[in-house]
């Protein structure tokens, strides 16, 4: 996930689990974002480790 402004919370993901906004952990050094209502996490993806030189998935 990318965002211009990573603290608004109009730009934030939703909590599947309770549907309160949820909220980036990266000053606590956690590449993820934490709901503070339940507590569930949804670590982030990085385009880095997407890209794989195991290009022969579809071969």
């Amino acid at each position: 996930m990318s965002y211009r402004d990573p603290y608004d919370d109009d730009a934030q993901p939703i909590c599947p689990s309770c549907g309160v906004t949820m909220h980036p952990l990266i000053d606590e050094g956690i590449d993820a974002d934490e709901c503070r209502e339940c507590g569930f996490r949804a670590a982030w993806s990085h385009a880095q480790a997407a890209e794989s030189d195991d290009d022969d998935m579809w071969a």
